[in-house]
């Protein structure tokens, strides 16, 4: 089981007060060859100044070129220390600010902030948030309010300056996040590394169910990755992870996009990477890349304010209209004449200054083909609904709402169909992707590009049965390995130059 430690100045003064976890001081951390060979560790930094060459900035860096796991990491350490970071902002994050601090009457405010706790219960869930965003054991967030309550700094927090009437909460905070959720995570020696899944148990059109997440787990192990189910509230976690793996629709504004880049920038392997979420959520994105490479595809236009009355021109009745970055079938309606495309672009556009137009193609059903690592996965059939034009109906409810499938084996399919496929996503990236196509007089076209899709059982494994989740793991096994390799090699090279560093600041 991998060890975990916290790094302190004075060890001996807190080995007496938290007996139940494990305390070095910095030296021993960074010079004791007991702890400069080990593979897995977990490093808590409560190391003074993480300012750049300060004792804490190393213990960081060192963790990071051993491959331990560290809180906080080098990116956390660098974002403390630039102003830029005190502009990020999210729809959560802003609206937390507003609620949490509504009643405060001074025009400053400052939260501290312990492992994501507060010493005010009314103030964790706002701390909780703070902590998902810059993971680092103690800061304090400094507001100001004109109008509205505005961020206005965060500086990091040492141990001796802890007021006395916060003891209790950080020691609490401590051992939450230290002993309790860590050593909620037990794997057995033979697995090598830890895949984190990011799933929403509450959303109504999950890529995958939990029943399928539980043959991703088990296909996981036969592969040697450790899998973990999280949530959006795990955030503070991901870099105790290898990898990423979202199973959560998609979207910019949105935490899942936020995990992709925090993954990326941690160096995991992470399907699906920011690029594939950027360019395939935007249908507009997706039409111009497609018309560039010669891609065929529905005709389609990309519509305004201004250029809608032109456009009407350009379409015979019915098209179809879509919100760029609508998904499973949500945002896209059907517009029969002149008077509903007009009613439905009104509504549309005050959700976005520009949309899509589509020509309307009636099938009996569209092909999804999945495509992973540029190879092709499945290929299923989805039929429309029954009575309506798309594959899920938001109207109704009960067993018409979704229409069937079939699932072909790849080797069957038609050579046309499989390369437009490929083709489509060669221009995205190497993740895993589902690709829409049509079937009009033996042409395929393509409808768009999933960057996040459905795999489930009894659909898309219908005939690949459990292989079909060990192709995907075991191809993260490979991704890990590779990047495991490139970077304990750069992480050589780094520990060679440290000592002189160290030296130079008396830290030897």
């Amino acid at each position: 089981m991998t060890k975990q430690y916290y790094v302190v100045e004075n060890p001996r003064y807190w080995r007496k007060r938290v007996p139940q976890v494990e305390f070095l001081s910095v030296s021993e951390y960074l010079f004791s060859k007991e702890y400069q060979d080990v593979k897995q560790l977990r490093i808590i930094n409560l190391a003074r100044n993480y300012g750049y060459l300060g004792a804490g900035y190393y213990v960081s860096l060192v963790a990071e070129a051993r491959g331990h796991q560290v809180i906080p990491n080098l990116s956390t350490v660098q974002a403390l220390s630039r102003k830029e970071f005190y502009l990020i902002e999210t729809d959560d994050l802003d609206a937390q600010i507003q609620k949490s601090l509504a009643n405060i009457t001074d025009d400053k405010f400052e939260l501290s902030v312990y492992f994501g706790r507060n010493v005010n219960k009314k103030y964790e869930k706002l701390s909780r948030l703070f902590f998902n965003l810059l993971p680092c054991p103690l800061f304090r967030v400094h507001f100001v309010k004109e109008k509205r309550w505005a961020l206005h700094s965060i500086k990091p927090v040492a141990l001796d300056k802890i007021p006395a009437y916060h003891d209790e909460i950080f020691m609490e905070a401590l051992l939450d996040f230290g002993v309790r959720r860590w050593s909620l995570r037990k794997r057995a020696n033979t697995l090598r590394y830890d895949l984190a899944i990011l799933f929403n148990p509450h959303e109504r059109y999950s890529p995958s169910s939990e029943a399928t997440l539980q043959k991703f787990i088990k296909a996981g192990k036969t592969a040697g990755l450790a899998v973990e189910i999280i949530e959006k509230r795990d955030y503070a976690h991901l870099p105790e992870f290898d990898g990423l793996f979202i199973r959560e629709t998609t979207a910019i504004d949105h935490h899942t996009f936020r995990f992709a880049r925090k993954a990326e920038k941690e160096n995991m392997v992470v399907i699906d990477d920011p690029r594939s979420i950027l360019y395939c959520t935007n249908k507009i994105f997706l039409n111009e890349v497609f018309k560039r490479a010669g891609v065929p595809r529905p005709r389609t236009l990309v519509l305004s304010e201004e250029n809608l009355e032109s456009s009407l021109q350009e379409f015979s009745f019915p098209i179809i209209l879509k919100i760029p970055d609508g998904s499973f079938s949500r945002g896209v309606v059907k517009a029969r004449d002149a008077a509903e495309l007009k009613a439905h672009s009104k509504e549309f556009f005050r959700h976005s200054d520009y949309i899509i137009a589509q020509e309307f193609m009636p099938t009996e059903f569209d092909w999804r083909i999945g495509i992973f690592n540029g190879k092709p996965l499945f290929a299923c059939q989805y039929f429309m609904s029954r009575d309506h034009w798309q594959i899920i109906n938001h109207k109704v409810e009960g067993s018409g709402r979704l229409g069937n499938h079939k699932t072909h084996p790849i080797e069957l399919m038609e050579e046309n169909i499989i390369a437009t496929a490929l083709k489509s996503c060669k221009l995205i990236g190497d993740g895993l992707y589902g690709v829409d196509l049509k079937v009009v007089e033996g042409k395929p076209y393509v409808v768009e590009v999933n960057d996040n899709p459905n795999i489930d059982t009894g659909v898309e494994d219908e005939l690949l049965k459990d292989k079909l989740y060990q192709i995907i793991m075991e191809e993260f096994a490979v991704r890990i390995d590779k990047r495991r390799m490139r970077k304990d090699g750069s992480a050589g090279q780094a520990a060679q130059d440290l000592p002189k560093l160290m030296n130079s600041k008396g830290y030897a």
